[in-house]
């Protein structure tokens, strides 16, 4: 277990990972950042990992997990009809800004698609845009290379695009 300045270190890192998702969630979120932080450690804890940036890779994917999960539940709980579609211009990273919570079970849905199509590919875009993980990082802890994550990436935003497209 982690004490002193060091797991300061990884806790303000959680929390700035926390703060990526919240900020492209629902546009009032449930959770706070620290909450987020606590219900994926939780998740988490038992699982190991290969290096500090395989923590990291996994505390995002949880905490992803953790605000799907409390995105349905709201939207249960408000029997919200599953509408709407996103915009995600091609070319362009796509926004921080918050979004409906039909949008997020949206991405989620093309996600789990692209993951039975190419893991690998649904995995780069989960540490991209809901990890913040640059290009070195996702590369490192899916051990490929460089030029392998941004193609992953490329070709991944570019099948999400079509597919939030069709959707619309």
């Amino acid at each position: 277990m982690l004490q002193g300045p060091e797991a300061d270190e990884v806790y303000r890192e959680l929390h700035k990972i926390a703060a990526i998702h919240l900020s492209r969630s629902a546009r009032q979120p449930s959770l706070q950042p620290t909450q987020l932080v606590h219900e994926a450690w939780l998740r988490l804890h038992d699982h190991g990992w290969k290096s500090r940036t395989h923590f990291f890779a996994l505390a995002s994917r949880t905490m992803r997990m953790v605000l799907i999960d409390a995105v349905r539940y709201r939207m249960a709980d408000k029997r919200q009809p599953d509408a709407g579609s996103i915009t995600w211009t091609p070319g362009l990273e796509p926004s921080t800004a918050a979004l409906p919570l039909e949008s997020i079970i949206e991405i989620d849905r093309a996600l789990t698609q692209l993951a039975v199509k190419d893991e690998r590919k649904a995995r780069v875009v989960e540490m991209r845009f809901f990890g913040g993980l640059d290009f070195h990082e996702i590369a490192e802890v899916l051990e490929i290379s460089l030029s392998t994550a941004k193609r992953d990436w490329e070709f991944a935003r570019a099948w999400l695009f079509a597919k939030l497209s069709t959707n619309s």
